[in-house]
Formats: structure tokens, sequence, C-alpha cells
């Protein structure tokens, strides 16, 4: 469907186990839907930072410059609310945010 690749790392496997157990046991498919939403937006966020030429940084860097808490920010990379995305292990996002 165009969909970009996504990844799904160790630390998130048992978690998209789990949604596949439940939906076999209940065919409640959000939980699974949910773990694939914000695996495409990071993936997406990831290739159009890059496609545009924007310069990369840590999202550690970025804190640094903003009246928020690294904490903060990661928390909210996980949860996809801004554009950041995962690289090795590492949180970065474009400046140009």
């Amino acid at each position: 469907m165009g969909f970009p690749n996504i990844i799904i790392r160790n630390k998130e496997k048992k978690s998209y186990y789990t949604c596949f157990d439940k939906y076999h046991y209940t065919l409640d498919s959000l939980p699974m839907a949910q773990i694939m939403a914000l695996a495409i937006c990071e993936s997406l966020h990831k290739r159009i930072a890059y496609l545009k030429g924007q310069e990369i940084i840590t999202l550690a860097k970025h804190a640094k410059t903003q009246d928020k808490s690294i904490n903060t920010l990661i928390n909210a990379a996980k949860r996809q609310t801004i554009p950041a995305f995962r690289e090795k292990g590492i949180w970065k996002i474009a400046t140009a945010y």
C-alpha cells in the first residue's frame, strides 16, 4: 500500500507478540493498530527529514535548546507527538522542528 518499512525493536517485541495473542483470542485489533501506527509515524518522520535534506541532531542536543527536559522529549518521541525517530537506538530529530 505504499507504507514505509517499519522496525519492531527487541524491547518492543514482547508487546508486539502479545497483541497477536490478544487478537487471536478476542479479535481486538486496536492494540496492534496502535503499535503499527506509531512505528509507521516514526519511519515517516525519519524519511521526510532525510528527503528534505534537513540537519539531523540528537534529541539530547535538541533538548538543550528547549524549555523541556530530555525525558519529556523522549516520552513525546515514544508517543510520536514530535517528529523524532531512532537510529541505532538513539533518538534524533530534524533541527527544522
